[in-house]
This record gives C-alpha cells, structure tokens and sequence, in this order.
C-alpha cells in the first residue's frame, strides 16, 4: 500500500492539529475483523478501538468500542438515553454514515451524531481508531480525539 494516502479522516485531523501514527495493515475482505487489524498491527486488543453505526428512529449514534469486546445494546441505549437501538445494516452504512464496512471511524462521519466510547478508554493514552480507510489505523491521543468528537465515556459494552 502506498503510503502517500491522505483519507478525509487525516485531513479533518490535521486541520485540528492532532497529532496521529499511521499504520497499514492488508487483510482480505474474508479476513477482516478487529482482532485481525490488532494481531497484524501487533497491538493488544484493548487498545484498538471499532467505531459501530447505531440509529433509534432518525436519530444516529456511534459507539467506539475494544475490537474484542461486543456492545450491550440495552446498555448503551440507557446510557445515550433512548428507548432502544439498532446497528446500522452493512448494506447502509455507506449511506448513513459515509464509510463502508472495515472503513468507519468515528472522525468525519456525515451525519450530526452521538458518539461515546467504551469506559475502557479511560485505561490508555494513546488507542487505534480506523483511519477512514480499509488498510489504515491512526494511534490517537485519547484525550485529543475525546475532546474533539464531543465525546462521552460510557459503560456501554457487555460483562464477560
């Protein structure tokens, strides 16, 4: 992969001046998940963050998550307020949120949203969210990207 590639993501973040490490990674479509960005990268699983598309009636919200964790779907909706939420279907995500599957970051998403991330992020300085790209993560400074997106920190992920 070239590594010449500036995506939206990058652009929006060096307009605000935050700081961020590019890394690549090439996996299949069949191959992708988070925990196989994290082996690839050699990143522990906690660090890396997933970015989920969710929607209660008109309404979209983004949850940033630990790749090996899975979200409580009560839980979050509670914690955002809202009766209930559903997952944005693969099919639209393109067009709820403007990143395809593998792709979406919690940085320039098109639409006025929500966004919190999992508690956990409180237990890293620094994380790896997607870079707006299949094939490219940004380490970020969790308090830099916190503050930018107008974050929340929930507890919105399942107990295991």
């Amino acid at each position: 992969m070239k590594k010449e590639i500036k995506t939206n993501v990058m652009r929006l973040l060096d307009k605000s001046g935050i700081k961020y490490e590019t890394l690549y990674y090439d996996l299949g479509d069949e191959k992708f998940s988070g925990e196989a960005v994290s082996d690839y990268l050699g990143l522990e699983y906690d660090t890396c963050f997933k970015t989920l598309a969710l929607k209660h009636e008109h309404d979209l919200f983004i949850a940033v998550i630990p790749v090996d964790k899975n979200l409580d779907l009560k839980k979050c909706a509670k914690a955002f307020g809202v009766k209930n939420l559903e997952m944005v279907k693969v099919k639209d995500l393109l067009k709820e949120v403007g990143y395809e599957r593998g792709s979406v970051s919690p940085v320039g998403i098109k639409k006025k949203h929500r966004v919190a991330f999992d508690d956990r992020v409180l237990n890293h300085e620094k994380i790896e969210i997607s870079g707006g790209l299949m094939g490219i993560g940004l380490i970020v400074d969790r308090e830099e990207i916190i503050r930018y997106l107008k974050a929340e920190v929930l507890d919105i992920c399942e107990e295991k």
